[in-house]
């Protein structure tokens, strides 16, 4: 069976948590910190990714999701359309290599028993090429009967889960397999789970931000995290890859400038980095906004000199290529160069 990602060079940078990782899974070269295409983005116009291509290193398509458990106990006897309705898995994702980054909002250790899952993690298995991620999950819900959050999982039902899972994602497998890290945990939590990922020799990790920005304290996390794995001399197999990303820290549709959250992941030692992902409260507030108002905002661009995103009209694009950039399709594919620098 395969546990990790063999890396074949591991260039660390001396003062921060930067790294180059080389390193092969499949048919998939990875050279330097590489991001991920969103499906979402592009499911409905494939061609845009046909006119972009040329701009990514390589073309990884990811199709991350939220899973309830009424989603589980239907898949476990769906037909085979519905499941992969489910997964929004489309006809394009099979040209390249596709990944599932998945996020339960319940315990799956009260699920029944967690033989009950193995249904869902076979589909997961098969569908994904060609590495597979054992789900997160959300430890803390949002209550409306009390409009409160509550913790629906503690630090080792959430490790015993991670075990299971992993085994079960195993059987007669020959992909790496991916274990998450929830930043909802505290500090000493997360240097736990690091301490057991040791002892399991789980070195590939993806993060899960849940719709959040790469925060003080989300950084401080991932640091002790990755000490760890420093201090029992690790790193250079450690492999993380970072998603579902709030875009930007602060937004504001009057804001003509907004400081960028997504691209900070490179900087905290991501060699993967996954899609955007807007926090819950704000899709929902989003709904009040004028359907124009709001379209202009999800088009901002990223400027690389600055680390910000921009208004359209705080760019040196020319008129054709701003309105091209309105289109969100286009608008989350298309490379930042200098022709975005604000004037």
């Amino acid at each position: 069976m395969v546990k990790n990602v063999e890396i074949k060079e591991s260039i660390p940078d001396k003062t921060s948590l930067f790294n180059i990782k080389r390193f092969r899974i499949g048919d998939l070269v990875i050279e330097r910190p590489t991001r991920t295409v969103d499906a979402k983005i592009v499911e409905r116009r494939a061609e845009l990714l046909e006119d972009v291509k040329k701009g990514f290193q390589k073309i990884i398509i990811e199709r991350s999701r939220l899973v309830t458990e009424r989603d589980i106990k239907r898949l476990l006897h769906a037909p085979e359309k519905e499941v992969y309705r489910f997964f929004k898995f489309r006809s394009f994702m099979k040209v390249y290599p596709h990944i599932f980054p998945h996020t339960f909002n319940f315990n799956p250790l009260e699920f029944k028993n967690l033989e009950s899952l193995s249904g869902y993690l076979s589909y997961l298995q098969n569908l994904s090429d060609p590495l597979l991620l054992v789900p997160n999950i959300k430890i803390e819900v949002y209550e409306e009967e009390t409009k409160r959050k509550k913790r629906i999982i503690e630090i080792d039902d959430y490790i015993k889960f991670i075990h299971e899972a992993y085994q079960m994602l195993d059987y007669k497998n020959r992909k790496p397999i991916f274990v998450p890290l929830s930043l909802r945990f505290g500090i000493d939590e997360v240097r736990r789970i690091a301490k057991e990922y040791i002892r399991s020799e789980y070195y590939s990790v993806w993060i899960d931000l849940e719709g959040a920005a790469i925060t003080p304290v989300k950084i401080s996390k991932i640091r002790s995290f990755v000490m760890e794995f420093e201090k029992a001399g690790r790193s250079d197999d450690l492999l993380l890859f970072t998603t579902n990303i709030k875009r930007e820290i602060l937004s504001h549709l009057k804001s003509e400038r907004a400081p960028a959250a997504d691209v900070l992941a490179p900087l905290i030692g991501s060699n993967l980095v996954g899609v955007n992902r807007e926090p819950k409260l704000f899709a929902e507030e989003r709904e009040e906004i004028k359907r124009e108002e709001w379209r202009k905002h999800k088009a901002r661009v990223f400027d690389p000199l600055t680390y910000y995103y921009l208004k359209l009209n705080m760019t040196n694009y020319d008129e054709k290529m701003r309105e091209r950039l309105l289109d969100i399709g286009y608008n989350g594919l298309v490379i930042p160069n200098k022709k975005s620098r604000e004037k």
